[in-house]
């Protein structure tokens, strides 16, 4: 029985370490968060105001990959598209579908 759980923990533990991190990473996630939160509270009937905090966001990434930060831009993308998803399906819908 103890054996089991072992197994189950030490393939946890492997595959959290596999992904590639940066030192930029929290800051990256944190970022994309925020800049999603502010996405997700504009009006969405005001289109220009969508697109400008879209763009605020894709500058926000963009920043990581001018100084050469794939990881960390990777990861900023990912918080981004994963707190849409989780709090506003059809906007996530509407700009990644």
């Amino acid at each position: 029985m103890f054996f089991p759980a072992v197994i189950v923990a030490v393939s946890i533990l492997f595959s959290a370490c596999s992904a590639p991190t940066s030192p930029r990473s929290n800051e990256a996630r944190a970022r994309a968060v925020a800049a999603a939160k502010t996405l997700v509270a504009v009006d969405h009937s005001d289109t220009l105001a969508l697109q400008r905090k879209i763009l605020d966001a894709k500058s926000a990434q963009s920043e990581y990959t001018i100084i050469g930060d794939t990881i960390a831009a990777r990861d900023f993308d990912t918080a981004f598209k994963d707190y849409l998803s989780a709090h506003d399906k059809s906007l996530y819908h509407a700009i990644f579908q």
